[in-house]
């Protein structure tokens, strides 16, 4: 069976973040467990559950944003000039 058929077995329909184990060998537990754990990155669950650990307040959120955007802008300046 090919990787995307394994995939395709182990989604669980109408639960689109639940895997199924297919075998009970180590392989076979491995490979759910990389599959559920990719299905909640991309989920963006785990960011989520890190950025609630700690309040943090808006103001500093927003101010974080601006100092990225500031030295994303000095790096394609910089790039413009060459």
């Amino acid at each position: 069976m090919s990787k995307k058929a394994k995939q395709h077995k182990a989604t669980v329909p109408g639960n689109g973040m639940a895997v199924n184990v297919l075998g009970n060998t180590r392989e076979e537990l491995n490979q759910a467990l990389k599959t559920w754990k990719r299905k909640l990155k991309n989920a963006s669950v785990i960011e989520t559950c890190q950025s609630k650990r700690e309040f943090i307040k808006p103001s500093v959120i927003n101010r974080a944003k601006m100092i990225n955007a500031k030295f994303i802008q000095q790096i394609r300046d910089q790039h413009e000039k060459l």
